[in-house]
């Protein structure tokens, strides 16, 4: 057994830009103090539930995890750190445990906690975290997770489908039957819930004897990082762009709650049935609720900005040329003009693949869901045709030709049926292919004007939707049918003379938008357009696109250069200018992946989220000796650093701030890495005054801190003072900063004065700006006196 023990080693924090860098975990053992803890040493601390945070950075190391008890809180991260500090401390130790990368924490009282880490490394403190032992690992793949229960109870999951428990007295693994990477675990009594990658959650409801899977059935197949249980029913989970899903029947179905993250979340904790926290490694928006996730909010003050940048040129964008590839989830493909381009990052980085032959211009194109070799892609207008390729792009055949709509996107692949396409040409009934456009057939008798889109359900392909109509000619309608296009149904009829855009939610079936050009706006059915309303007025509406991993987010793009998009079902919407236009396509990967097909190529768009960080104020009034004047009671005004010193040695400096006393002896001090409720000493720091300390520890309540040296020597430690008049002010004459006034200070005064210094200067101890006797007498007062510096 590997013992580690406690070190002392009190780190330095500093303040880092306004919470940037990204959180991986949350916590709160009171409801109202909330830890957060992220990237590049990032630690912030909130005293209000969440709603305004303090922010410091502790180490240059992640941690990836925290947990508070009563007593300490614990941070765990990259490269084996551990950090400690008191609840009511006013430092971090640090607990170095080798080089694998330590991913959760958890305790079951103050004193016994476990980390778990990469590996299968798990450590043991039964003394609240001053020493930490090492546990026999029954696994080498890297744990993601621990919950512990008690000191004879508690699971972890990592990578490859591992679960393993705790029975007092050693670990051993549930047998999972998956192979998915485990990225977070709970139970409640008997039923055990772990989440994992690429949109699955696994269950036990037997104590981990037996395991089924839960499939979220997303198209972008998103990491589920996190759950929280309740009960065996009731449980939150977060992941992929944002979304936090609660299921209150054990996973048999699902509701999405609304929230305004466009961002992945990570850790999702809460602290009772209605206060609850989630936090993304991308961002530093914290989300809170109060009632049990109804309303999730961001801190106080937080803004969001919007901007895009164009990751792939192109031209000849006049249909939706997106398509995700069929078994790589970060894979997208999309066709603009006559080339085909992939990106393997989400739409980061692109590379043209192919060149699309003949023809100029792509209204659709699709990759078979069963085979990626096989593409299919509708070219043109009056000279439609579609192309079929089976080796990836590199030939092209011409399987059907014949008109097709001007701007729309006349075919659509079945996503529920391989292979199984659809076309509608102008003035045509509809026509569909089973083997991925070689052949095709005549479906029904609805002879269609000049059809913009065919939609065809997820999962119940015979439920089909076309928007139709003549672009600047009457009106436009949306058909339904509910056969495979035997029969059809006028659902909706228009202001506008055309539908762009008709999409569908795999994650809600009955969730469906479309957009219409040039008045009408964009519409919404939660029935499959049983009933239906307008969600947005706005005029030139053309591509429109529902969050693959949350069908609570939606987006859509005008004929323009303006994208709008929604957290809350469509309720309200945000919006800003890609910076191109017209909008050809749009992909809503995910709810903070949003690419836009423009007239110059792919955009995606960029989400800063800006948290306001709560400084501390500190009201200080302090007096230099030579500075002041006691007969008019004024001071020389002259600027004065303030360090925050530990309360406990070695009295680490936490946070500093430097401004300008008035001639009253009196500054405002703001800083940035101070919290409520922690005791600080004062340290202050002159040009050429003594440095001097408060008498005691000192703490801000309400962000503000009053503190006036000069009105008792007792306000100094040591009583390190001296009284003009009826006020105390700070010695000067320490010239050199080595806390000694003597004579190195004074020869250093001689030498100014014999070359007649004048200006600013470290030997001007009165602030006339001239180095003369009556600095050199101030010096030698005090040097005399040997007068040095007093401090804890």
């Amino acid at each position: 057994m590997k013992q580690l023990t406690f070190i002392f080693l009190f780190l330095t924090i500093h303040f880092s830009n306004v919470l940037a860098g990204g959180f991986n975990s949350v916590y709160s053992n009171d409801g109202s103090t909330v830890w957060a803890v992220g990237n590049n040493g990032l630690i912030c601390y909130s005293n209000d539930g969440g709603q305004n945070w303090g922010s410091s950075i502790v180490g240059s190391l992640t941690h990836n995890s925290v947990f508070a008890t009563n007593s300490n809180i614990i941070a765990v991260g990259n490269s084996g750190s551990i950090r400690v500090r008191l609840i009511n401390g006013d430092f971090w130790s640090f607990i170095p445990t080798g080089l694998q990368n330590l991913n959760s924490v958890n305790f079951i009282n103050d004193d016994t906690g476990w980390i778990v880490g990469d590996a299968g490394s798990i450590y043991i403190t039964t003394d609240a975290g001053l020493t930490w032992n090492s546990q026999t690992s029954p696994v080498s793949e890297n744990l993601n997770s621990v919950k512990m229960f008690s000191s004879n109870s508690g699971l972890a999951c990592g990578n490859n489908g591992k679960v393993i428990y705790w029975n007092g007295t050693d670990w051993n693994v549930y047998s999972t039957s998956v192979s998915y990477n485990l990225l977070s675990v709970d139970k409640k009594n008997n039923t055990i819930i772990a989440t994992a990658e690429d949109g699955i959650i696994i269950k036990s409801v037997d104590d981990g004897n037996n395991w089924s899977i839960i499939n979220l059935k997303s198209e972008v197949k998103p990491n589920v990082t996190s759950v929280f249980m309740f009960d065996e029913n009731i449980f939150y989970s977060c992941g992929g762009g944002g979304f936090i899903r609660k299921s209150i029947d054990g996973g048999s179905s699902f509701t999405f709650q609304e929230n305004p993250m466009m961002g992945n979340l990570v850790d999702i904790y809460f602290y009772n049935s209605n206060q609850g926290w989630a936090v993304s490694s991308l961002n530093n928006a914290v989300l809170r609720t109060t009632n049990g996730g109804v309303n999730w909010l961001l801190s106080t003050g937080t803004t969001v900005n919007y901007s895009w940048s164009l990751k792939q040129s192109g031209s000849g964008n006049i249909g939706h040329g997106f398509c995700l590839h069929p078994f790589n989830k970060n894979a997208v493909f999309i066709a603009m003009g006559n080339k085909v381009f992939r990106s393997y990052n989400k739409g980061e980085t692109w590379t043209q693949i192919s060149t699309l032959s003949p023809g100029s211009k792509a209204h659709t194109f699709f990759v078979s869901s069963v085979d990626s070799n096989y593409m299919i892609a509708s070219m043109d207008e009056s000279a439609g045709k579609i192309l079929r390729s089976t080796n990836y792009g590199l030939n092209w055949s011409v399987t059907w030709t014949g008109a097709l709509t001007s701007y729309g996107m006349p075919l659509m692949a079945d996503q529920t049926t391989p292979n199984q396409v659809y076309l509608n040409p102008d003035n045509s009934v509809l026509l569909k292919s089973t083997n991925w456009g070689l052949n095709w057939s005549s479906v029904g008798t609805k002879v269609f004007r000049s059809p913009d889109n065919i939609t065809v359900a997820w999962e119940n392909p015979d439920v089909i939707y076309i928007g139709d109509g003549v672009t600047g000619s009457g009106v436009a309608e949306l058909f339904k049918t509910t056969n495979g296009g035997l029969n059809w149904t006028l659902v909706h009829t228009v202001s506008g003379s055309e539908i762009p855009f008709t999409v569908v939610s795999r994650l809600d079936p009955n969730l469906t938008y479309h957009s219409c050009w040039s008045s009408g706006g964009i519409w919404k059915s939660g029935n499959q357009w049983t009933s239906f309303n307008q969600a947005a007025a706005t005029g030139n509406a053309w591509a429109v696109d529902i969050a693959k991993d949350d069908p609570t987010v939606v987006g859509y793009g005008v004929y323009g250069s303006t994208v709008y998009y929604s957290t809350n079902s469509g309720s309200t919407f945000a919006s800003s200018s890609v910076g191109s236009s017209p909008e050809a396509g749009m992909l809503f990967y995910d709810r903070g992946t949003l690419l836009s097909q423009k007239g110059g190529g792919v955009y995606k768009m960029n989400i800063n989220y800006n948290v306001p960080v709560v400084l501390e104020n500190l009201q200080l009034t302090a007096l230099v000796e030579g500075f002041y004047n006691s007969s008019i009671d004024q001071m020389t005004e002259d600027t004065i650093t303030v360090f925050l010193r530990n309360s406990n040695s070695p009295y680490a400096a936490v946070d500093s701030a430097k401004a300008k006393l008035n001639t009253a002896g009196a500054g405002s001090y703001i800083f940035k890495n101070a919290v409520d409720g922690v005791n600080y000493f004062l340290q202050l720091r002159h040009r050429n005054a003594l440095e001097t300390w408060s008498k005691n520890a000192l703490n801000f309540t309400g962000s503000l801190m009053n503190y006036n040296f000069t009105s008792d020597s007792a306000k100094a430690y040591g009583n390190n003072m001296i009284k003009y008049g009826s006020k105390w002010v700070l010695y000067v004459g320490d010239l050199n900063r080595e806390g000694l006034i003597d004579g190195t200070d004074l020869s250093m005064v001689d030498n100014a004065i014999s070359i007649f210094t004048s200006g600013y200067a470290i030997e001007d101890c009165n602030g006339d700006n001239i180095v003369d006797g009556s600095d050199g007498i101030l010096v030698e007062n005090n040097s005399s006196n040997f007068v040095g510096v007093l401090k804890p």
